[in-house]
């Protein structure tokens, strides 16, 4: 059971990745020593109450030699807020394949500001808005940040693994609004929620040092908007693969404006079709 809950600035609910981390413990609880996630589908039900003490029941549903799959219901007041499936595997060491996708280069972690630092140097400034500020706001499909914790761990890679699992949704489907242009604060969204989060560990790697997650987002429609994600150690090696799908609506006064600048636009378009028939 969790009672101690964060609730991040415009959230109406939970940080959802403190739900899959919390949720992915709670399976692995539950599982042989030796065995290690490999995978984890999770879907977001019902906005989660910081309010109220999230219960964690965990169903058996295969316990193989090489194999053990979880499935999780997280509950407030008894409804069902959160589901989430868990697969773990025991080591392999037989002779495999081995294949995986370059991390883009990038600038050294410790020659960055922290999001502290980017957020203190904002708010300090009133004349002008930042130059990374201003380039956030742009429109483009991938975002990129190192990320890590603030102080060292424990060997516990279980402590690991959850950890990257809580981070891997911070930020995440905002990359779908920033594609089109949009901080998660602007007034233009009515609201960004997330449906659903995949993650895959590929292998072990520690939260305590610097982690690279590279996001694209390659398409938004219908009110939904669709993000992947690489997960990255500093020294190249792919350790996570993320997806996500989540809710992301123009606001009423938004939505209203672009029927009105479609309606002219179409107007004008019918007044030039007529006079080029003259």
């Amino acid at each position: 059971m969790s009672k101690e809950l964060w609730l991040p600035w415009g959230s109406r609910g939970a940080f959802g990745g403190q739900i899959v981390a919390q949720a992915l413990r709670a399976a692995w609880d539950t599982v042989e020593e030796d065995f290690a996630v490999h995978s984890l589908h999770a879907y977001f039900i019902l906005a989660c109450s910081v309010e109220i003490p999230v219960v964690y029941s965990i169903q058996r549903v295969r316990d193989g030699r090489s194999y053990a799959t979880r499935i999780v219901t997280a509950t407030q007041r008894g409804k069902a807020i959160f589901v989430s499936s868990c697969s773990f595997v025991k080591p392999d060491d037989s002779v495999a394949l081995n294949h995986q996708t370059t991390m883009p280069e990038t600038a050294d972690p410790d020659t960055l500001p922290s999001d502290i630092e980017v957020l203190q140097n904002t708010l300090a400034i009133t004349e002008s808005i930042p130059e990374a500020v201003k380039q956030r706001a742009q429109k483009k499909l991938e975002d990129r940040r190192w990320f890590k914790t603030r102080g060292l761990l424990n060997d516990d890679m279980r402590l690991h693994a959850c950890i990257i699992a809580y981070a891997s949704d911070s930020g995440f489907i905002t990359t779908a609004a920033a594609a089109n242009g949009y901080l998660i604060n602007s007034r233009s969204l009515g609201m960004i929620a997330s449906l659903d989060h995949s993650i895959w560990f590929h292998t072990p790697a520690r939260a305590d040092k610097w982690l690279l997650y590279d996001v694209h987002s390659p398409r938004t429609n219908s009110g939904r908007g669709m993000v992947f994600g690489k997960i990255y150690s500093q020294d190249g090696t792919l350790v996570a693969t993320t997806a996500q799908e989540g809710i992301i609506r123009l606001s009423e006064r938004e939505q209203e404006k672009r029927r009105k600048k479609a309606d002219a636009t179409w107007q004008d378009d019918a007044k030039v079709s007529t006079a080029s028939k003259l």
